[in-house]
């Protein structure tokens, strides 16, 4: 299945000038997504994922730009998922979803580094945010991949790429995917993921 289509093209362009704090760039960007009619709720729903990679002033800003272009947005209603052993659940779900083997592993490093932060990596990230519906799971990792590269933490870049291919992205989609980088993310950055990626293939 293809999942970087012609609204993820454009979304993980838009949270590249997020990570990166380039907000004419992002006006612009938003503008031309909604010019070419996509779904408002992508739109909404990656912009609120960023502040998982960026922190809260940088949604903040996004979604001013983002409330100027769709004020007449209708934000979804997402009931129980704010019930604490829903998001926790569900959390555990996508996390061994994107891990799989590495998985164990994942969970014994954090907890060395920070049992609360685990505990909020699983119900924060991966169950209320990722959670979510509006994107597909694998259209989210290709996301979390464009704010990785964009601000380029290694680690964590190298799991999400690897995530990607995990939850479906193909390899020939994901080379499509760090090419594109290349036009709205740092040359170096974007040579850098794709020696991870082809580190990781050869494997």
């Amino acid at each position: 299945m293809n999942y970087y289509k012609k609204d993820i093209r454009l979304l993980a362009k838009i949270s590249a000038f997020i990570a990166t704090d380039k907000k004419n760039k992002l006006q612009e960007a938003i503008s031309e997504y909604k010019s070419a009619k996509h779904s408002p709720l992508k739109l909404y729903e990656v912009i609120l994922q960023s502040y998982l990679f960026c922190g809260f002033p940088a949604t903040i800003e996004a979604l001013r730009i983002f409330n100027f272009y769709h004020n007449d947005f209708k934000f979804p209603q997402h009931g129980k998922m704010y019930n604490f052993d829903y998001l926790l659940h569900q959390g555990e779900i996508n996390c061994n979803l994107i891990y799989k083997n590495n998985y164990k592993k994942l969970i014994e490093n954090m907890d060395k580094f920070s049992p609360d932060l685990k505990e909020w990596m699983i119900i924060e990230g991966y169950g209320k945010v990722l959670g979510r519906k509006g994107l597909l799971l694998p259209e989210r990792e290709i996301i979390n991949v464009a704010f990785l590269t964009a601000r380029f933490f290694k680690h964590q870049l190298h799991s999400h790429l690897r995530g990607c291919l995990n939850v479906g992205v193909g390899e020939k989609e994901m080379n499509l995917i760090i090419e594109d980088f290349g036009y709205f993310i740092s040359k170096t950055n974007v040579n850098k993921c794709k020696s991870i990626l082809r580190s990781m293939i050869i494997k």
